[in-house]
């Protein structure tokens, strides 16, 4: 299986330098225009993907609405609630200045909030079901930021963190088989 995960476009909490987490604050201007040129640049490139999914949150459906439409995809859109962001509970809303430094320190804990180890299960987890229902198929995923750097973990402990730069509709593609996650490429479509 062929899964593409894309990084939402931008909304106005990343504009404003907000962590955002699981709340649910939709696509700004320059979002949908990111999400617009890149369903225009994969369709330049002639990439097909027999599913489009997002997470529930609405920046990333939103994000994946507008890409469908670039593709002339015509199918609905699958809401998958495993590859929601990360649970950063009490950071919501707080500077990502004052944040990524918590987020990124080895072990970061706090009641309520999904760690390393638990966001990386939890994607690992969600990434060999999603093999499980759509074998050697190919999908496109719209999800976020932590999701993708979790999964990147999953592939390369030793080469990737979480604090490697995903931008707003950067696409990640990965082979997913049975026991065995690998990055194919990296950055834009």
């Amino acid at each position: 299986m062929i899964l593409s995960i894309v990084r939402h476009g931008q909304t106005y909490y990343n504009a404003a330098g907000l962590v955002q987490g699981r709340i649910d604050i939709p696509l700004n201007d320059m979002g949908k225009a990111q999400a617009k040129a890149l369903g225009e640049a994969l369709k330049e490139k002639q990439e097909h993907y027999d599913v489009i999914m997002a997470s529930p949150l609405s920046r990333a459906y939103e994000t994946a609405k507008i890409i469908a439409k670039e593709l002339d995809y015509h199918h609905p859109i699958v809401l998958n609630d495993r590859f929601v962001e990360r649970d950063f509970h009490h950071l919501d809303g707080t500077p990502v200045e004052t944040a990524m430094p918590l987020v990124r320190s080895k072990n970061y804990q706090h009641e309520t909030y999904e760690t390393d180890v638990m966001l990386i299960e939890r994607i690992k987890k969600a990434a060999f079901s999603l093999y499980d229902e759509y074998p050697n198929q190919s999908i496109l995923m719209v999800a976020h930021s932590h999701v993708i750097k979790a999964l990147m973990i999953c592939a390369h402990p030793d080469r990737y963190t979480f604090a490697d730069l995903i931008k707003h509709a950067d696409v990640i593609h990965f082979e997913i088989t049975k026991d065995k996650i690998t990055v194919l490429k990296e950055k834009k479509a």
